[in-house]
């Protein structure tokens, strides 16, 4: 399985994948070419059609007028089986097809003047390092508190497997390039931000008993794009000391911690406003 994914959340793999229209800081170059003087533009010396005699062209004029009434009535049914069958309406597929109904994040702003995006980016490159050691670690329990309760099953349950099987998935070099707020919406009451964010790392998964390399590079890197869903309660925090818990919705009390009697998500007030609630890969280039 060389082609099988690594890195917090196993997104990275030995196989590139995803859009090629992903831009990053650093930039990357295609090795992909192609020469335009590479088609078929040549003609065969003498199979050319001497066409100087007027029968001959009248002949030649009345069978290119009558192949192009055939081409035009064939394209006037097809238009009309189109229409019967609904079809002639063609619908553009998004960048984004999950975030058609995402809103600007300067509407966002305007409800919410504290909200700071520069320091919403920089918390979120300070968790995706944190993931990345953390998941070297083969311990997520301290990254209880950026989840939601279903996603850190999912993670755990993921890492579960590199514990079983003696490995460790290395990620060294880590270094976030770019963040892109893409936008927002509310939704069941929650709000929730979409952010992109663009990556280097080293990845690789050694033997905890030998040492061997068992897949990726200890020194290719990686140009990972991802796309995070960060969600809050739309109230985030309601009177009288309670605040909304952002991983079920639930009010608790606040002091300085405290773990959801409802769901068992560990709070801090430092960090209670979002918690990540997926996480998808979205491009991979190796250098």
């Amino acid at each position: 399985m060389s082609s099988r994914a690594l890195d917090f959340g196993d997104f990275s793999g030995d196989s590139d994948w995803g859009d090629s229209d992903d831009s990053w800081d650093s930039g990357w170059d295609s090795d992909d070419s192609w020469d335009s003087d590479s088609g078929s533009s040549r003609r065969s010396r003498g199979s050319s059609t001497d066409l100087s005699d007027p029968e001959e062209l009248e002949i030649a004029m009345i069978l290119t007028v009558s192949f192009i009434g055939v081409c035009l009535a064939a394209v006037a049914s097809l238009a009309y089986i189109f229409k019967q069958l609904g079809l002639n309406e063609i619908k553009h597929t998004a960048t984004y097809p999950d975030n058609q109904d995402m809103r600007s994040m300067d509407e966002f702003r305007s409800l919410h003047p504290e909200f700071s995006s520069q320091d919403f980016k920089k918390k979120l490159a300070e968790l995706y390092v944190l993931f990345q050691k953390e998941w070297q670690r083969k311990d997520i329990s301290s990254l209880r508190q950026y989840l939601t309760a279903p996603y850190f099953a999912q993670m755990d349950a993921q890492l579960n497997n590199y514990r079983v099987n003696g490995q460790t998935n290395y990620v060294d070099n880590i270094r976030v390039s770019n963040i892109d707020l893409t936008g927002w919406k509310s939704e069941s009451g929650s709000e929730i931000i979409i952010a992109r964010l663009h990556t280097r790392i080293v990845d690789y998964v050694c033997d905890d008993r030998t040492g061997a390399l068992i897949r990726g590079s200890t020194t290719r890197e990686k140009l990972m794009c991802y796309e995070w869903t960060l969600v809050r309660s739309s109230s985030g925090k309601s009177p009288a000391g309670t605040q909304i818990c952002p991983h079920c919705g639930a009010k608790i009390s606040m002091n300085q911690s405290a773990v959801c009697e409802y769901c068992g998500s560990v709070l801090h007030t430092d960090t209670f406003d979002w918690a990540v609630s997926n996480i998808k890969g979205i491009s991979q280039r190796t250098l």
